[in-house]
């Protein structure tokens, strides 16, 4: 069985180092046929003339250049260039492993809109949470669904997947996000796509993801995790209505979705030093505190906290409800334990 046309979309920025074995791993055993495209977002370094020399030496790789936008931006470039029946997103640190191209074709004959497969990481097993097979529509995941949408990332992220391009259709990254923007793509997608099954599942790993770079969501202060959740709660509930999952199940993944995105954005908070000033840290903290469901799970969470006296002004600060204190405190711990050179 052979393997229809396929178009890989890597966004490249600042990846000289890793580039090179991203490219590599999606060429070994590839078809003639396979479309690579590298979408270079105006990184300073040698990345623009690396991708250019890929390119000369492989026909099969295509070099676009564009301003710097981020990688949605980057995504959606190689998303207007791409020609192939289905689409696959690799980040440029990360590598395909092999047999992905053997393993593809019983799985794209079934015309599903999406193509899951296994996915390991640097810092760990990521096993996929849905057992190998096809599934008509997202609903019919089961118990799958959660760890699916929340825990294991594998509808979160654009990557470990191959999308069909007609199920595609016009859909694009938001690039007015700088984070959630692969959850709100993965969302969008499987809420408009009528293609059916919407899920085959391949046994297998095929994916690894280097998720332990100073560049990864980890490993950076950012404060902007509350809103962009907030702008991708009304699409995760439009979904889980319209695959007909009853009020209490989408009232009990909308609780989820605000409960861990506040855990995440406290974890960041509290475990990286950065140049966030004080009333932002407060206003954050306090819009965590301001979640009853938030307050309850931070409670928990600090309550089985392996360091006790570190954690004791925030155990107090949260049930007091004082975010200035949980500010203040934060910012001077972490500029002594977690300070970067």
């Amino acid at each position: 069985m052979s393997l229809p046309a396929i178009s890989v979309i890597i966004p490249c920025y600042r990846c000289a180092d890793t580039l090179r074995r991203a490219v590599d791993s999606v060429l070994a055993g590839a078809p003639a046929h396979l479309q690579l495209l590298l979408v270079d977002d105006g990184s300073p370094d040698a990345t623009p003339a690396l991708c250019d020399e890929l390119a000369a030496g492989d026909e099969r790789i295509t070099a676009l250049h564009r301003e710097n936008g981020g990688a949605s931006a980057a995504r959606n470039t190689g998303l207007a260039a791409a020609a192939g029946e289905w689409i696959l997103f690799l980040d440029a640190d990360d590598q395909l492993l092999p047999g992905l191209w053997e393993a593809l074709p019983p799985a794209l004959a079934a015309h599903p809109a999406m193509v899951l497969f296994g996915m390991v990481r640097a810092s760990g097993p990521a096993p996929c949470p849905l057992a190998p097979g096809v599934y008509e529509t997202l609903k019919d995941t089961g118990a799958a669904l959660d760890p699916l949408l929340f825990e294991s990332g594998y509808l979160a992220a654009p990557y470990a997947k191959v999308f069909s391009a007609a199920a595609l259709g016009a859909l694009r990254f938001d690039e007015g996000l700088a984070v959630n923007e692969d959850v709100l793509f993965n969302l969008e997608f499987s809420l408009f796509s009528q293609i059916r099954p919407a899920i085959y599942c391949l046994p297998g790993v095929y994916y690894k993801q280097n998720d332990l770079g100073e560049g990864s969501l980890s490993r950076r202060l950012r404060g902007d995790l509350l809103d962009a959740e907030e702008r991708t709660r009304p699409v995760l509930e439009r979904l889980l209505r319209a695959q007909g999952l009853p009020e209490t199940t989408v009232a009990d993944f909308c609780r989820k979705s605000r409960v861990r995105a506040a855990l995440n954005q406290y974890g960041l908070l509290t475990g990286r030093d950065g140049a966030l000033p004080y009333a932002r840290r407060r206003a954050l903290f306090a819009r965590i505190l301001a979640d009853a469901d938030a307050r309850a799970a931070l409670r928990r969470q600090l309550a089985a906290d392996p360091h006790p006296l570190l954690a004791l002004p925030y155990r107090v600060g949260t049930a007091l409800h004082l975010p200035g204190l949980l500010a203040g405190y934060t910012a001077v711990k972490n500029r002594i334990l977690y300070r970067v050179p």
